[in-house]
C-alpha cells in the first residue's frame, strides 16, 4: 500500500470552520470532490454526508475551477527533501518551517481529524499559503541541484524517486496551488493517505 499526500484548496467558511469543531464532518473534508459532483442520492442514509454534500456543491459552483485545485503526489517525501534542510541532515521536523508546512500542512484540526490511514488531517490558511508559496519559489532555481537520488535512498526518502524532473517540477506545482489557493483566500487541506 503506498501513501500520497493529496491537497486540495477549500474554503475557510463554512466547510473548514465546521470541521475545526465536529470531527466527522472534518474527516470527511477530504472526499471534497466526491461530495461535490456525486449523486446527492448516494448519501441519502447519512445526514452529516448530505449537508456537506449540499455545501460541497453550492462552493463549488460559486468558486469556478476548485476541483483543478488540487495537487496529489507520492513524491511528497522528495519534495520534502527538497524543501527542507532539517530533511536532509535528517533532524527531526521542524514544524514551523516552510518546507514541512508546505508537504505537511500548518494546523491540525483541533477536533482531532485523521485521514483514512490514520494521520492527521492538517489544512494551511490563505495568510499562509501566501508564504509557502513565497518560499517555494525562491527555491525554484536551485531545486534541482538539490536533487540526490543516491543521499535521498540513503536516508529512506519515501518511495525513492529516481524521476529528477518529476520532483524538481512537482515544486511549481505546490508554488501554484499555494498561490492561487492564498490569492483566492482558500485554506489548503492536506491529507497523508
Amino acid at each position: 500500500m503506498a501513501i500520497d499526500a493529496d491537497y486540495q484548496a477549500i474554503p475557510y467558511e463554512p466547510l473548514v470552520a465546521r470541521g475545526m469543531l465536529d470531527r466527522e464532518a472534518a474527516e470527511t473534508l477530504q472526499f471534497f470532490r466526491m461530495l461535490a459532483t456525486e449523486d446527492l442520492a448516494r448519501y441519502a442514509d447519512d445526514p452529516l454526508w448530505l449537508e456537506l454534500a449540499v455545501e460541497a456543491r453550492r462552493v463549488a459552483g460559486e468558486r469556478p475551477e476548485i476541483l483543478d485545485r488540487t495537487l496529489r503526489t507520492r513524491a511528497w517525501d522528495a519534495v520534502y527533501w527538497l524543501l527542507s534542510p532539517n530533511r536532509r541532515a535528517e533532524e527531526q521536523r521542524d514544524p514551523q518551517g516552510l518546507g514541512e508546512i508546505a508537504v505537511f500542512g500548518a494546523e491540525e484540526f483541533p477536533c482531532g481529524a485523521k485521514t483514512t490511514q490514520g494521520f492527521p488531517l492538517r489544512f494551511v490558511r490563505p495568510e499562509t499559503a501566501s508564504t509557502v508559496a513565497d518560499y517555494v519559489e525562491s527555491l525554484l532555481p536551485q531545486g534541482g541541484g538539490l536533487f540526490d537520488a543516491a543521499a535521498m535512498e540513503a536516508v529512506g526518502v519515501y518511495k525513492e524517486p529516481r524521476d529528477r524532473d518529476h520532483v524538481v517540477g512537482l515544486l511549481d506545482r505546490y508554488v501554484q496551488l499555494y498561490r492561487v489557493a492564498a490569492d483566492l483566500n482558500e485554506c489548503v487541506l492536506v491529507a497523508l493517505d
